[in-house]
């Protein structure tokens, strides 16, 4: 696997220190930090996923719109049982939702050591819940039930504790682990300790995942424009579809908004991801194979 570029490290540095200044001045309310959340995962997040179609495009023959069509039905049929099964049992879907999450945002330090790219992948979902317990329990009250939310958060705390330990013992032990992926995540700790989960988030998703991910796509797709208005054309269409899904939501249950864009956004990401996950393990490992 190609080694990420250093100026995603430093994007990444940069954009964690600029929100935990700015967030210090501005001190935004649970409100202004799910409005933020929206704008900067339309702007900044959807554009990595909305990738998906010119990979599959390259994985696969997809001739003409007939095997667009297919593959975009494939693609949203998973989405679609996703869904349906948060519906169903959201506490379940929570806890996989996490875990696979988990295992998708390991792979930013996939030319790392196995173990920091367990360490990183499990702090991105653990460290916020190990410095603001409560209010990552408060988030994960909007989707799953109290009686899922407060275990789950606890849970993760733990896990954190585990991943904090694992990265400080593996750094003391292997001088040769003290590099960038190390870097990268002693800032995930620092913004973790340092900011609100859903500004933790924001800066972790926007800032190094999509980016990473985003740069990997577009170094390995041929048609490099093409690809980027692909993206951005598809990501027009999802935040018009969440929007939509937001006021049915409200139509449906009077709930807050921060309730409303939490689940709004959450579940949504979470049903994407499912499909965008399976899709991108398949692009890694043809990447690894046939590198660009």
């Amino acid at each position: 696997m190609k080694a990420a570029p250093p100026w995603q490290t430093w994007l990444f540095l940069l954009a964690t220190a600029s929100a935990i200044l700015s967030m210090g001045i501005i001190q935004p309310d649970l409100t202004a930090q799910a409005f933020i959340l929206v704008a900067l995962v339309a702007v900044f997040g959807l554009p990595h996923g909305a990738l998906d179609l010119p990979i599959a495009q390259k994985l696969w023959p997809l001739e003409g719109w007939r095997g667009t069509l297919r593959f975009s039905t494939l693609y949203l049929g998973i989405a679609g049982l996703v869904l349906i099964f948060w519906i169903i049992a959201p506490g379940a879907a929570l806890v996989a939702f996490l875990a696979y999450s988990s295992v998708h945002f390991s792979a930013d330090w996939d030319d790392s050591p196995a173990i920091l790219r367990w360490t990183g992948g499990i702090a991105t979902i653990a460290a916020p819940a190990l410095f603001h317990r409560h209010e990552v329990m408060q988030i994960f009250g909007y989707l799953a039930p109290p009686s899922s939310a407060e275990p789950v958060a606890t849970g993760l705390a733990a896990l954190g504790v585990a991943a904090l330990i694992g990265l400080a013992g593996a750094l003391a032990l292997r001088s040769d682990l003290r590099g960038r992926a190390a870097l990268e995540q002693g800032t995930l700790w620092v913004a973790a300790l340092s900011l609100a989960p859903i500004l933790y988030f924001v800066v972790y998703f926007c800032a190094l995942h999509s980016v990473r991910h985003m740069t990997e796509a577009l170094d390995w797709t041929k048609d490099r424009r093409t690809a980027a208005w692909t993206a951005v054309l598809l990501s027009g269409l999802t935040v018009v579809a969440a929007g939509v899904a937001s006021m049915l939501i409200r139509a449906s249950d009077p709930i807050s908004i921060e309730d409303t864009i939490s689940k709004t956004v959450f579940i949504g990401l979470a049903a994407l991801t499912v499909p965008h996950m399976l899709l991108v393990d398949r692009f890694q490992r043809h990447a690894r194979r046939n590198p660009a």
